[in-house]
């Protein structure tokens, strides 16, 4: 009777096939267990910012220029498999390149250029064994109020701009929305219009400059809300809703 599970049971030989004996020896395979700066984990995503790494901004290393906030709800995008994800905390993290996953300090060919002054998450990272990455992040993790804490008018704008359009009201407005209930559409449209005005008010009224926008407020949510599903147009001071049709859809429609 043929065996049909051999090809399961087979073990892996060396391409060398015989050495010094009259059966092939096993292939060894070896662990790496350090950082060879292949660029890969720099290549997948920017890391996520710790207390402890509060000192670069402090140094210069880090600033408004090259970090932004994920908020607290918010939706992203895992580069790891495609799906989208409700952020558990608030995170402040590096910049990418724009239009891709690559940490904005990764230079082609030289690698990190901040190296000796990498973040603590970068620090701490191993490739060849990332499952306890997450470990503590919920706890030791940089939020917006240890590096705008002192600055009273700074936080009592965080703070509103929570109050006013959170992920936790805007996902509420858009769950009322699949029921079909009229209202959710003005409420999401009066979190549009603030979270796009309060950004050019805070420029004009208190000279905030404008790269410091994704780091206090988090990313504008004309540009999340595409998690949502939906997309928004604005003419004027007119804001339009409307679904993202699927691509199946459109690429039948041409």
């Amino acid at each position: 009777m043929k065996d049909n599970n051999v090809k399961g049971r087979l073990e892996i030989l060396t391409p060398q096939g015989l050495e010094n004996s009259d059966k092939p020896q096993k292939m060894r395979l070896n662990k790496r267990t350090s950082c060879i700066r292949c660029g890969k984990c720099c290549s997948e995503s920017s890391p996520s910012l710790m207390k402890a790494d509060i000192s670069l901004f402090i140094s210069g290393v880090l600033s408004h220029d090259n970090t932004y906030t994920i908020r607290y709800g918010e939706r992203v995008r895992s580069n790891v498999d495609d799906n989208i994800y409700e952020s558990f905390i608030e995170l402040i993290k590096i910049k990418n390149k724009e239009g891709t996953s690559i940490c904005i300090f990764y230079k082609d060919n030289e690698g990190c250029s901040i190296y000796e002054n990498r973040p603590s998450q970068c620090r701490a990272y191993k490739c060849w064994s990332p499952e306890n990455l997450i470990n503590g992040l919920e706890k030791n993790a940089l939020k917006r109020s240890d590096i705008f804490g002192s600055i009273d008018l700074l936080m009592d704008v965080i703070g509103k701009h929570e109050e006013k359009c959170s992920y936790a009201k805007l996902s509420d407005a858009f769950d009322r929305l699949a029921e079909g209930i009229e209202d959710a559409v003005e409420d999401i449209i009066d979190m549009l219009q603030y979270d796009t005005y309060i950004r050019p008010f805070l420029k004009e009224k208190f000279n905030v400059p404008s790269t410091a926008m994704d780091l206090i407020l988090g990313k504008p949510l004309i540009d999340t809300i595409n998690a949502f599903g939906f997309k928004v147009e604005i003419n004027g001071e007119e804001y339009t809703l409307s679904p993202i049709e699927p691509i199946k859809e459109m690429e039948g429609k041409k």
